[in-house]
């Protein structure tokens, strides 16, 4: 028997306990992987939506909770546009809610006059005419969802809109969106001075040392609040570190018990063995070698709960996203640094449940062990 062999005969010796162990360790990686994906799957979902729309830079409240909590001026947009290389400044207003009452989307409202619309790809219809404030354009695959077609009547935030066009988008977040002219939604939610976001377009050709001057020039037009790329807009909102916080602390709850449920099981494992070790003993195995056969017992389970957890925590994050409430708002988000960091919690949560059944092991005597047959 090798010092591999031995330890994977006594997780097969009681296999049931060792796949409840298994499967203890698998959910609490599940549940660290699907929540902060799904965290970081959100914020990285506007960013790319945002920036879809062909900005360059975002001017927003600095330090906004939410996503639609910011607020900006309209007051702030003739300072902006009059900054040197600025090609085009669009105010923005974002709205969370529900279309027919069967799945939650972003609602956005753009002035007829912006540079938005141009570079929108339709499949289907028109853009909205001027004045026409009860018109939407909705993202291919909400439209494909609700089951509408250019021509149908949708309801958003309590107000039924006629949709005149189906658009094709690249994010997920606005193929779930509701794109609607500024005046009505400014009506609905009064909020009629005031834009949750201004997209500054840059003057082209472009490089990173315009961006950075233009930056400068626009953080000085628009003192007190934020300005930054998309990424950074995203970065900004409290909401994100609110969640990764959340996530992050029920996740190393369930840590915990995952160590200690492999602690149960291999304290229980030592006293059943009893009579093994004080023969390893009596063979001459050292203390420190007996300590390290329970160890990789340990770490044996928590790999293979590991390796498990993270294939149910990506299925975990498919099917929350694939839900009409999540519609564009989840996305799941799968970093090589999330996986690093679930693996490193049960490299550690492992050999950490491990560590006193081990040490029980190698404070049996020989003798007083061999007695037990």
């Amino acid at each position: 028997m090798t010092e591999l062999t031995l330890p994977l005969r006594g997780l097969i010796s009681r296999p049931l306990r060792t796949l409840l162990t298994v499967l203890g360790i698998a959910l609490a990686v599940a549940g660290f992987v699907a929540l902060t994906g799904l965290t970081a799957g959100v914020q990285h979902s506007f960013a790319s939506g945002i920036n879809e729309n062909g900005a360059d830079l975002v001017v927003s409240q600095r330090s906004a909770f939410n996503l639609v909590s910011s607020a900006v001026p309209k007051s702030l947009s003739s300072g902006l546009s009059a900054v040197p290389n600025v090609e085009a400044v669009s105010g923005i207003l974002l709205n969370i809610t529900t279309a027919d009452d069967a799945a939650n989307i972003v609602m956005a409202g753009w002035p007829s006059d912006s540079f938005l619309w141009k570079d929108m790809h339709l499949l289907a219809g028109r853009i909205p005419a001027p004045g026409d404030q009860w018109s939407v354009i909705l993202g291919e695959s909400i439209a494909r969802a609700l089951d509408k077609r250019v021509g149908d009547t949708v309801e958003l935030q309590f107000q039924p809109y006629r949709i005149v066009g189906i658009a094709s988008f690249s994010s997920v977040l606005n193929q779930n969106s509701a794109i609607v002219p500024l005046e009505g939604l400014q009506q609905l939610l009064s909020r009629e001075d005031v834009f949750t976001l201004y997209e500054v377009r840059l003057k082209r050709p472009l490089d990173k040392n315009d961006i950075a001057v233009a930056r400068t020039r626009l953080i000085a037009a628009a003192q007190g609040f934020e300005v930054g790329d998309t990424e950074q807009f995203s970065s900004s909102i409290r909401i994100f570190d609110l969640l990764r916080a959340i996530a992050q602390t029920i996740s190393l709850v369930v840590m915990a018990m995952a160590s200690v449920a492999v602690a149960n099981t291999l304290l229980m494992a030592v006293n059943e063995r009893t009579f093994e070790i004080g023969v390893l003993a009596a063979l001459g195995w050292s203390p420190r070698r007996i300590l390290r056969l329970i160890l990789i017992e340990g770490v044996i389970m928590s790999a293979a709960g590991g390796v498990i957890g993270i294939i149910l925590g990506v299925l975990t994050m498919e099917m929350a996203a694939k839900t009409n409430f999540a519609a564009g708002l989840i996305v799941p988000y799968l970093s090589g640094w999330s996986i690093a960091q679930a693996l490193i919690f049960v490299f550690i949560a492992g050999p950490l449940g491990a560590l006193y059944p081990a040490w029980r092991a190698t404070r049996l005597l020989p003798a007083d062990a061999l007695r037990r047959i």
